[in-house]
Order: C-alpha cells, then structure tokens, then sequence
C-alpha cells in the first residue's frame, strides 16, 4: 500500500522528526499514569480491603473509558482537528490517576478515578496517533514503532516510579507523580500550534470502503484481544503472584520494568520487520513466543526468571505498532478513528476478560490462572492467518 507523506503541521519549513519526538515522549507520559497502580497492587489491597478477584477486575472496569472510548474520540477528533485531545488528555490521566493512588479512600472512589482518568487516556491516544502516523509518510511501521516505544517505556517505568514513591514518600506523597504529565501537558500546547485542522467531512463514514475495512476488522480485534489479554493479565497478576510468594514488592516492580523496557525493543523490531515481511509472520510468531516464554516464566529459577520475563517482554510487544499500522490501513480516511478501533476496542476486549482471569485467580490461584492465559495466545493464530493480505507499512 503506497503512501503520500503529508506536510508537517506547522508547514513546509518544519521538520517532522522533532515534532513526533515530542510525541513520543507525550506518550510516554501517558501510557504511564494508567500502569502505576498494578505493581502497588499488594499495598492497595490491604489499604481498601478488596481480593484478588477485585484486583482482575480493575483493568476491566478502567478499559471502559480508557479503551473503549477511544474508537469515538478518534472518529471526532478527525472531524474537529484541535489540540484539546491530546493536551487535556494528558492533563486529565495525570492529574486523576495521581490523585487516586494517594488519596482514594475506597475500592469505589479508586474505581471512579480510573473511569475519569480513562478518559484522558482515551482522548489522548487516537489523536496523537493519527497525527504521528500523517507526520511518518512512507515509514509508517518505523514512525508508528518509536511513537508506541515512548509508550512502552512509560509502562516500564511506571511501575519502578510507583513503588520507588510508595517506598520514600508513602502512600500520601504519591500525588507528585501527576507533575510530569501537567508539565508535559503545557509543553505539547506550545507543540502543537497552530492546532491541527480538522479533516474534510465527505459524507458519511459509512462508505464501501469503510464496510470493507470493517469486514476484516474482526480478525484483527480477535488478535489484539488476546494479545491484551496476556499482556494486562501478567500485569496485574505477576505483583500478586510475587505477594503470595513473599517476594519483595521491589522485585516484583522490578519485572514488570524489564517486561515493558525488553518489550519496547521488540516493538520497534517487529515494526520494521512488518515493513519488509507484512503483518502476519510477525503476529503469528509473536504468539507462538509469547506462549512458550510466559509458560517458561511460570516456572523458571533464579537468573532465568529475569530472562524469561524479558524475551517475553520482546515477543509480546513486538506486535503493538503492527496492529497499529494494519488497523489505519484498514481505515485510511479515518486513521484516528482506526487507532481508536485497533488499540481501544481491542483492547477493551482484552482487559474485560482480564476479569474472567482474575476471578480464575481467585479459585486456582495466580500461577495457574497464568498458565492458561499462556494457551489462549495460541488462538489468536487462525485469525492472524486470515487476516487481509497487506504489507503493513507501505
């Protein structure tokens, strides 16, 4: 698929590469504030007194807003342009998701802060992502990979940012994580000036080509489902695998860092990798990887538990910019609604049946429930096979 570069935002004189590295670190920043409370896991619930099974729940309840909102804020922020959606969505998940883990005095107001919190976060990341993909031209799998690996960098420091914190500050001092998000915030006001312009309205969306696009949608969201289903669910329950083990919280934190930092290399590999291989080889054998690495990590020892966890980091993530990218093509007049489609619904998909692996986790316990999010990665297969025959980056 070829593609026309668009011009930088600001005009012909300006550069994209300096303005999609402020991006990068916005979503950095971003991606952060919804990860910094798993690894706190442990100390939140004995602080609201909710079990295991609530713990799942929480990544299915805040994808309500987080995710599945992000379809509708990418379809309206094509439609008005503005820099409302990134700015005040990176203001908002700062400011609300901060504020929770500091102050929220129950699992109900911890809840309702995700939910406000989401919101930001579903804002920010169709938009952004629209606009980082219009200022990547041809390179779309390489611009999309560095975008998504300020992401991925976010989550691997969210959680050594969170327990370091707890760990000098308590519980209460949590809140001065909020300022590099409401600093960053002002910083992409300034960026993004003059604001995007809103895209020509042609009608309706629902043309031939966009019932075409959604025909083979559903394959793609089947593999981002699962995808985030094993992603989210070593997320949430490795931190309370590592409690019933009387390991240190710091350890724990520790491996949800090298998870998201190995995975950011594999993010940017699998991305130019699709650009020459198209998207199925790499989404098929990212499963296959994925599989195999988690069961691996279940029950390694000593240093092959910080192995296993990385590789697996890399397999895992590896696709995360292939989705991206396949999901715009599939869309290429509405790439901020496509974004939302791909990384929102998908992964709503993925964190609502976190909650079935959470409730799992209560009956048969954190390993176990792990050891069958490990097989179900392995049906994402058949659908990556069948999905549309594309070269995902040009």
């Amino acid at each position: 698929m070829t593609s026309t570069p668009a011009p930088p935002l600001t005009g012909a004189t300006t550069h994209a590469s300096w303005r999609t590295a402020y991006f990068t670190v916005a979503h950095f920043l971003n991606d952060s504030y919804p990860n910094l409370y798993p690894a706190l896991l442990p100390v939140l619930m004995v602080a609201m007194h909710f079990s295991v099974a609530m713990a799942g729940l929480l990544s299915s309840i805040a994808a309500l807003t987080t995710q599945m909102l992000q379809p509708l804020m990418g379809l309206w922020a094509d439609r008005v342009g503005t820099r409302y959606f990134v700015v005040a969505g990176l203001l908002v998940g700062s400011m609300v998701s901060a504020s929770a883990l500091a102050f929220a005095p129950s699992y109900g107001v911890f809840v309702l802060a995700l939910l406000i919190g989401g919101l930001g976060n579903a804002a920010f990341h169709p938009h952004a992502a629209s606009l980082v993909s219009e200022l990547s031209g041809s390179r779309k799998g390489l611009g999309m990979s560095f975008f998504m690996v300020g992401g991925n960098i976010g989550r691997a420091l969210a959680p050594v940012a969170a327990t370091t914190t707890f760990l000098y500050l308590g519980r209460h001092g949590l809140w001065v994580l909020a300022l590099p998000g409401m600093a960053m915030s002002i910083v992409m006001w300034v960026v993004m000036r003059p604001a995007p312009k809103a895209k020509p309205h042609r009608g309706t969306i629902w043309t031939p080509a966009f019932r075409q696009g959604l025909k083979h949608a559903g394959n793609l969201l089947v593999v981002v489902f699962l995808r985030n289903l094993a992603s989210t669910a070593t997320l949430t329950l490795v931190p309370i695998l590592w409690h019933t083990l009387h390991r240190p919280l710091a350890e724990a934190a520790g491996l949800l860092s090298v998870l998201f930092f190995v995975g950011s290399v594999g993010n940017m590999t699998g991305g130019a990798i699709s650009d020459r291989v198209g998207a199925k080889p790499v989404l098929v054998g990212s499963a296959v990887l994925s599989s195999l690495l988690l069961w691996w990590f279940l029950h390694a020892r000593g240093p092959e538990i910080w192995i296993s966890m990385g590789l697996l980091g890399f397999a895992l993530y590896s696709t995360g910019s292939v989705v991206m990218v396949y999901g715009q093509a599939l869309f290429p007049e509405n790439k901020g609604m496509a974004s939302g489609l791909t990384l929102g619904l998908g992964n709503t998909l993925g964190a609502l049946g976190v909650g079935g692996i959470g409730l799992l986790a209560g009956r048969i316990g954190a390993l176990h429930a792990l050891e069958v999010t490990a097989g179900l990665l392995l049906l994402s297969i058949p659908f990556s096979l069948r999905l549309k025959t594309q070269t995902s980056g040009r």
